[in-house]
Order: structure tokens, then C-alpha cells, then sequence
């Protein structure tokens, strides 16, 4: 589930959790991929003082947390022009250099 639907849901059933820090762990909990995993893994470590972590004030408020997700794992700025710029480009005739022009707006998207 993205950050977006996540906060969305988790912020119509706040009722479920009796603080913000379960709300992240539940969230957390959630969280899978290879690339997502190590962070979710050392925020919660670091919020809850864990296995030796230094416990980090204010990682149990949801702000924070999405925050660090966001900045992380959410879109940047020159991720949506590149997405943009993709609609704007014109086959032209020369189907290498369309497809290179493709290929490079598709990384940074």
C-alpha cells in the first residue's frame, strides 16, 4: 500500500491504535520490498530503542514518520518533469534516437 492510501486508511480508522506509535509499527509492518524493508526495519529499531538502538526522540509521531517515508520514497520533482517531458516526446523518423530519449526520461521518472 503506498504512503498515501496508507495515511489516508490509517488516518479514517485511528480508533484501531491507542497511539501514533502503533500506527507505525502497524504500518511498518505492512512495508515489504528490498527497498523499503531495511528502512522500515532501522526506523522502527530507532523508535523503540530496540537491540541496542539509540531510541531517536519523536519517531513515534506519525508526522515524523511520513515525513522520513516521503522524503525517502516519494516523487521528486524532477521525477514528475521527466514523466511529463515522456508525453511530449515525437517519433521523428529515427526510431533510435526516439528510443534513447525514451529510455533516459524513463530512468529518472
Amino acid at each position: 500500500m503506498g504512503l498515501l492510501r496508507w495515511a489516508d486508511y490509517s488516518g479514517r480508522n485511528s480508533s484501531q491504535w491507542e497511539n501514533e506509535a502503533q500506527r507505525i509499527r502497524y504500518a511498518i509492518s505492512r512495508i515489504d520490498g528490498k527497498e523499503v524493508t531495511p528502512f522500515a526495519l532501522t526506523y522502527r529499531l530507532q523508535m523503540t530503542g530496540e537491540i541496542g538502538y539509540t531510541r531517536q526522540e519523536g519517531y513515534e509521531f506519525w508526522q515524523v514518520f511520513a515525513e522520513q517515508a516521503w522524503r525517502r520514497f516519494g516523487p521528486t520533482h524532477e521525477a514528475e518533469k521527466s514523466l511529463r517531458e515522456m508525453g511530449s516526446v515525437k517519433y521523428r523518423g529515427d526510431l533510435a534516437k526516439y528510443l534513447m530519449e525514451m529510455e533516459k526520461l524513463n530512468i529518472h521518472a
